[in-house]
């Protein structure tokens, strides 16, 4: 058991415990809880309300997959077509095969022209079993869609921007991610451009390896035709931050990696921490930075324990538009 599940566990008994106390005393006169019954009733209150957050957050949210859909304009495409955009599946400790099967028959059930993936694939937080076999169901992705995929900090076994101070789990497993996907025959974006045709018209993808593992290279980019849409794939949204001036801008850019903080509150916002360099607003959704266009997914996965609060998880489907 995991230190969050510890957490939320001991939460529970203890708010349970408290409101049984609160209540037995409330009925005993002269008791402390019996002469501020006010007091004692917002208690119970606050309580139970944290125990109906616990509950859900770990037994509900992380269980519920939805779809979205996001347009964006004004990109130098001809035909309109639909990107379907997955990243932090994290299969291994919490998500295994039938989660992905599930990611997959949404997808499918869309029907897009293409399909992303945007790195954490795997959560490699401690076991030691090659986690990447649970993603056997995306051989129906690929076998009917142009597949592609960027590598995260967990596949790396990296948790923070400095690679000395933070490792996750068994260490660098991004070998067997790659041996897996290849076998699924979904392609590999590491520091690479690959341009190809959706719908009658030209489409350049270029994918940066995790900007943990600082190994990132953008000389691919030079053989960029001129004119062509181009859809930059970075797991860190400060990726965008490298990019080098001296190439034209994206015309979007897909990531993921923060899980909206995985747990977010009204008024105040994400509350797990993604060690972003860009503001809070782009731990999620579609944002622009320099008047590029930004989308963050909240991810389909969970990192750290199977909590999510306001911060579902998703599969999105982008609508590119003339």
């Amino acid at each position: 058991m995991n230190f969050i599940n510890v957490v939320i566990y001991g939460y529970i008994i203890t708010a349970c415990l408290l409101v049984y106390f609160i209540i037995r005393d409330l009925k005993i006169a002269g008791l402390f809880f019996n002469r501020r019954k006010n007091l004692s009733y917002a208690l119970i209150t606050i309580l139970i309300f944290g125990v109906f957050i616990a509950l859900y957050s770990h037994f509900i949210e992380p269980f519920i997959l939805v779809t979205k859909t996001i347009e964006i304009n004004d990109t130098k495409i001809k035909q309109p077509f639909k990107i379907a955009f997955v990243t932090d599946i994290q299969v291994g400790n919490h998500k295994k095969s039938v989660w992905v099967e599930k990611v997959v028959e949404k997808i499918i059930d869309q029907n897009p022209d293409l399909v992303i993936f945007g790195g954490d694939l795997i959560d490699n937080e401690g076991t030691f079993e090659n986690e990447s076999k649970y993603l056997e169901p995306l051989r129906k992705i690929a076998e009917k869609y142009p597949s592609f995929y960027v590598l995260g900090n967990h596949e790396y076994g990296l948790g923070q921007p400095d690679r000395s101070l933070d490792r996750l789990g068994t260490g660098n497993r991004s070998q067997e991610l790659i041996d897996e996907m290849s076998k699924l025959k979904i392609s590999l974006l590491r520091n690479e451009l690959h341009c190809l045709k959706i719908k009658q018209q030209d489409i350049c993808l270029f994918g940066i390896d995790d900007i943990y593992a600082g190994k990132n290279d953008y000389s691919a980019l030079e053989k960029l035709p001129e004119k062509i849409p181009l859809i930059f794939i970075s797991h860190n949204p400060d990726g965008i931050l490298s990019y080098p001036v001296i190439f034209r801008k994206p015309d979007l850019v897909l990531s993921g990696h923060t899980h909206g903080g995985q747990l977010a509150f009204p008024f105040l916002g994400p509350l797990g921490e993604a060690d972003l360099i860009l503001p809070k607003k782009f731990y999620r959704g579609l944002n622009y930075w320099n008047d590029i266009p930004i989308f963050t997914s909240v991810g389909a996965g969970e990192s750290g324990g199977q909590i999510r609060f306001l911060a579902i998880p998703e599969i999105v489907f982008i609508n590119l538009l003339s």
